[in-house]
Formats: structure tokens, C-alpha cells, sequence
């Protein structure tokens, strides 16, 4: 669900940005190849433009059902002039072995995971430490996460991998 409405804001901001975009600029191809290379730089920053986010650890638990879950812990902070959430400023993306792992919203009570701050507003110049956890494939192979900005056009990227077993 939240895929699905990142995904029409930004089709809708889209839509009204491109009345104002300048066609103008001759030497498009050049820059946006050196936006590509530049992106393998800011893999280890944590600057996405309005936003800095630090993937900065996990932990193990178990979904309701008893199944592997890997909970990642994101140091978020809001630089841009309004209040945000992390949820809908940023997306963050899981994979084992090149695929996807869903995210778990219902985890073992005994783990502490709350998915609270994932949703909540923070003021200009705050930091909150967000939780985000996903379903595991298996236990052995490593897990890497990757983050970027929703709302932008520039490839910047911030990955990271944990070694789990």
C-alpha cells in the first residue's frame, strides 16, 4: 500500500513538473552519465538530498508465525524545510541473493519492534530512529539494503550489506 501511493504522488508531481521543465539544456547526456558514476561514490554517504539517512544496524527476530525476519534499525533525519516522515520521504528496499524480501508488519511480541516511527512526522533538523523488518529467505546469505530519496531525480543511493549468519 504505500508503494502504491508513493507511487501516485509521484506520478502526480510529475505531472505538474514537467510544465515546468527546461528542454534547453544541450549537454544533457553528459551530466546524467556523470550523475551515474557519482552514485557508486554516495553509496556510503548518508546525504539524499533533503534527508540523511544512516543504515546503521539489525537484528534478528520472528514474524508472528515464527519465520526468520531481519529488523533493520535507520537513523533518519529531516533536513528539508517541512515536517516529514521517513515512510514518505524515503524508500528503502531489502534483497537476499538479488530479490526483494517483503516487509513484516506483525512481529514476535518479544523482539520490541514497533513500526511506529516509520509514519511519524518529524520538525526540520530532527533525528529519529526508525525500524523497518523483513521477511528473510533463509538465514545464511547475506542481506543488502538499499535507500533513496522518493521524491527526486537524481540517482543517489545509499546501500549497505549485512552479513547475517
Amino acid at each position: 500500500m504505500k508503494k502504491i501511493l508513493a507511487f501516485l504522488i509521484i506520478l502526480s508531481f510529475l505531472m505538474l513538473s514537467f510544465a515546468s521543465c527546461d528542454f534547453s539544456d544541450a549537454d544533457s547526456s553528459s551530466s546524467s552519465s556523470q550523475s551515474s558514476s557519482s552514485s557508486k561514490k554516495e553509496e556510503t554517504k548518508s546525504n539524499l538530498g533533503d534527508y540523511n539517512v544512516v543504515i546503521d544496524s539489525f537484528r534478528m527476530a520472528e514474524d508472528y508465525q515464527g519465520e526468520d525476519v531481519i529488523i533493520v534499525k535507520y537513523l533518519f533525519t529531516n533536513n528539508s524545510d517541512e515536517s516529514d516522515s521517513f515512510m514518505l520521504a524515503v524508500d528503502e528496499i531489502a534483497y537476499q541473493d538479488g530479490v526483494e524480501l517483503q516487509e513484516c508488519y506483525f512481529v514476535d511480541d518479544s523482539a520490541n519492534y514497533s513500526i511506529d516511527n516509520q509514519s511519524k512526522k518529524i520538525r526540520p533538523g530532527v533525528t529519529l530512529s526508525v525500524e523497518v523488518a523483513y521477511e528473510l529467505a533463509d538465514t545464511t546469505t547475506d542481506v543488502e539494503i538499499e535507500v533513496e530519496e522518493i521524491f527526486s531525480f537524481k540517482e543517489r543511493k545509499i546501500t549497505k550489506t549485512f552479513s547475517i549468519d
